[in-house]
């Protein structure tokens, strides 16, 4: 896809593990994002946010999640697929 990915911080992304690269921990995550490139590349794009305590973090970092995400996956949160 070509058109811009416009996703709202705080937004909240369940995401399988299977569209989060790299995974170490193999598991679904949910994801409070902070920042989300608008430019997919290769289907995917970086995305940065909180896996620690919602839109108000609990850890002392910006964000304390940071991978490649299926764009198809951050759309199907986005259109209430999740």
């Amino acid at each position: 896809m070509t058109d811009s990915l416009q996703v709202p911080a705080g937004t909240l992304l369940h995401l399988l593990a299977w569209e989060i690269s790299p995974n170490p921990t193999n598991r679904d995550e949910l994801v409070w994002t902070v920042v989300v490139d608008q430019q997919p590349v290769g289907g995917l794009v970086r995305m940065r946010g909180h896996t620690c305590a919602g839109p108000v973090p609990d850890c002392a970092g910006g964000w304390c999640f940071e991978a490649q995400v299926s764009v198809a996956a951050i759309r199907a949160n986005l259109d209430g697929a999740r």
